[in-house]
């Protein structure tokens, strides 16, 4: 009946070799920098320039595996055993290795425990965003500090390329650059004509110019920003989500939650459901479709960071024979809605919200109903039993 998983099994089989052998590499570059190792305790300078030469790469290439070999062993050697071991790849081993790079080794380890059981199960992407919130719980004072630290470096690049082309970027904090991004792509698709045929690229870069020169009045849009309700009165410090970022301090999420430009998802922190949404000066979409893109927060194929906001909603019983319900609609991307409609592909939602793939091969992928937001301890102040929380 399925036809293809043979190939696959391969496909999966070669990728643990793979990992396997990149695993035992990095160890030979952790045993060679020991090896070149000098009696007051620093690493040679010049053993990258030994592996450049023999693997015929450049110095800075050999130099990048070389400290991702000694964060492996030195600091992550769990990690390194999952790759070893083929249960992860050589991508998201990187991801732990640059993640947690600015933390001690005893909170990077602490991290490593909380993401790597998982990380076998993520995409990169997806592991990156759990490693962050990670950090955020395992040391939020010190994530806060890197963050206005970092705050510190903002800026504009401009750099000339080729072919009278140039490349101008931003490096901005994440609810800010979110923020612009999706103006920047709302006005795209506001002046789309008949006859278009720009791409959306070119549509976004043209917005961009026109934004930015004066030539366009876009209206701000509208960019999700998740918070418990005790973390929002600062009773505790549970991270923010930023709709199509991840987790964000508990510090920047209250300063953005504020702003009636936003709209923020305010979370009960015993259960992590949704308990109200906002609604800001830029017009929502009808209730039923909010509240599912709220809910449901990206696209509902496995490993698809797609933000819900700029998702299709599916009925998973087609219209008419299937109600427009909360219980029968879900966010899917525009490639993944086209996919979950074809004769080879197998969808199903469940009661609990939990999502079932099947694959023309016949390969089963689950997707887990998460709540939008972890459950927390709440603490008690004063003498009174509970929190003295608005009355929702």
């Amino acid at each position: 009946m399925f036809e293809g998983g043979a190939i696959i099994d391969a496909a999966e089989h070669w990728e643990r070799v793979i990992a396997h052998a990149q695993a035992r590499q990095l160890k030979a570059f952790a045993d060679l920098a020991e090896l070149r190792r000098h009696p007051d305790g620093h690493y040679d300078d010049h053993t990258a320039d030994e592996l450049a030469l023999a693997l015929n790469i450049s110095r800075v290439a050999a130099n990048q595996r070389l400290e991702l070999a000694l964060t492996l062993t030195e600091r992550l050697p769990a990690t390194l055993a999952a790759l070893e071991a083929g249960e992860i790849d050589l991508i998201r081993a990187r991801a732990l290795a640059v993640e947690t790079y600015a933390l001690t080794a005893e909170h990077a380890t602490l991290v490593e425990a909380r993401v790597l059981d998982r990380a076998k199960d993520q995409t990169a992407p997806q592991l990156r965003q759990a490693i962050r919130s990670a950090v955020l719980k395992v040391d939020p004072g010190g994530e806060q500090e890197r963050h206005r630290r970092e705050r510190q470096g903002r800026r504009v690049v401009l750099s000339p390329s080729e072919h009278g082309m140039s490349e101008l970027w931003a490096y901005l904090p994440a609810h800010q650059a979110s923020a612009v991004y999706a103006t920047i792509h709302q006005c795209a698709r506001r002046a789309i004509t008949p006859g278009d045929e720009r791409t959306a690229d070119q549509r976004r870069a043209d917005a961009l110019v026109d934004l930015v020169l004066g030539t366009s009045t876009g209206p701000a849009a509208q960019v999700n920003v998740t918070v418990s309700a005790s973390s929002l009165l600062g009773l505790t410090q549970e991270p923010g989500e930023l709709a199509g970022y991840g987790p964000i301090p508990a510090e920047v999420a209250r300063e953005i939650a504020g702003d009636a430009t936003w709209r923020r998802l305010l979370t009960d922190p015993a259960s992590g459901t949704l308990l109200d949404y906002g609604r800001t000066r830029y017009r929502p979409p009808a209730a039923l479709a909010e509240f599912v893109r709220a809910r449901d927060m990206t696209c509902t194929f496995p490993g698809c960071r797609r933000a819900a906001d700029r998702c299709e909603l599916d009925h998973e019983i087609p219209y008419p024979d299937g109600p427009t319900s909360a219980a029968n609609l879900d966010p899917k991307c525009p490639h993944h809605h086209q996919a979950r409609h074809r004769p080879d592909w197998h969808y199903e939602r469940f009661d609990n919200g939990d999502h079932l793939w099947i694959t023309p091969a016949g390969r089963h992928y689950s997707v887990h109903s998460q709540p939008i937001a972890e459950k927390v301890p709440i603490p008690v102040v004063g003498n009174t039993d509970e929190p003295d929380l608005p009355p929702f």
